[in-house]
């Protein structure tokens, strides 16, 4: 089974302050975290990204393996994993693992897990993602985690019929799709940064795990 890993990079990082792909964790980047547990899964990761400038040494110090899409008017992250999909066309994998790059607690053994499990799912099924219930009674009850799984490479067929109609939502678009659930996620895996609050908890929480060992 070939897999290849697309990782989000695009964001504004408008409530961060700064771009959260770079903000460093024990001396390491969030996405280049990322990028290296991707690796442990896949055989390649495609890094998506609105320039190239503050990423590449990512590409130089792994030539073969990392790989940088630059789209300067990246509209969202559906369309990023747009971009990604194009760029790995020409050599297409069974699957694709979809990461964005501020999870810091990502774990590659759960990744492996999971990706040890795609060749049980139905094949109509075009992912294989988490999900989270809403709180806010206005929202659906199932919300798709799109940033944290695994997507059928046949996926892009559907995905480029609601990008050409204008749709720019991942859960408008698997709210049409047949998508099998990851059963038992630990919740602290889906934890993102989006504000320097969720970056001092991450911060904090690494410092305790490393007190423990």
């Amino acid at each position: 089974m070939k897999i290849t890993a697309i990782a989000l990079a695009g964001g504004k990082s408008s409530r961060m302050g700064s771009d959260k792909a770079l903000l460093e964790i024990k001396g390491e980047t969030l996405l280049s975290r990322t990028s290296h547990i991707a690796l442990l899964v896949a055989d390649s990761v495609y890094i998506v990204a609105r320039s190239q400038q503050q990423y590449q040494h990512l590409t130089t110090n792994h030539l073969k393996s990392i790989h940088l899409v630059v789209d300067k008017k990246l509209d969202g992250a559906l369309m990023g994993f747009w971009q990604g999909i194009q760029a790995i066309a020409n050599s297409p994998p069974d699957w694709l693992l979809l990461l964005a790059c501020d999870l810091p607690n990502i774990q590659s053994d759960i990744l492996q897990t999971w990706a040890s499990q795609l060749d049980n799912l139905p094949q109509t099924a075009i992912a294989y993602l988490p999900h989270h219930v809403e709180s806010d009674s206005n929202q659906s009850p199932k919300q798709w985690e799109p940033l944290c799984g695994f997507y059928r490479w046949q996926c892009q067929a559907s995905l480029a019929e609601v990008i050409e109609k204008g749709e720019r939502s991942f859960q408008k678009w698997l709210d049409t799709q047949e998508v099998v659930e990851i059963p038992y996620v630990p919740l602290d895996m889906l934890f993102n940064c989006n504000t320097p609050h969720d970056f001092l908890k991450a911060v904090q929480s690494k410092s305790q795990s490393s007190s423990l060992l």
